[in-house]
């Protein structure tokens, strides 16, 4: 379950119990300032970032095509220069 046997389990319960300098848990709560979560809201809304976003989507689509293709012909053309020297 653990990796290990229980009483090794269990001593390393007691050892991290005796540790004082460890980290506790302590549930916090999410504290949000409400004008910035409004401000982000609005910028995610706004149609000029969105299309911003958009703009730039597309270009690294296309310049990821281009070197895709680029690629591609590289290799036909290792491939053929291939074949057509056995042939």
């Amino acid at each position: 379950m653990y990796g290990g046997s229980s009483s090794s389990v269990i001593k390393n319960n007691r050892d991290l119990l005796k540790n004082n300098k460890r980290e506790k848990f302590v549930y916090k709560k999410n504290i949000q300032n409400k004008v910035e979560k409004e401000k982000f809201d609005y910028l995610i809304l706004n149609t000029e970032y969105c299309q911003n976003i958009s703009k730039k989507l597309k270009k690294e689509n296309r310049i990821r095509r281009i070197k895709q293709v680029v690629f591609l012909t590289l290799i036909m053309i290792l491939l053929i220069s291939i074949l057509y020297y056995y042939a």
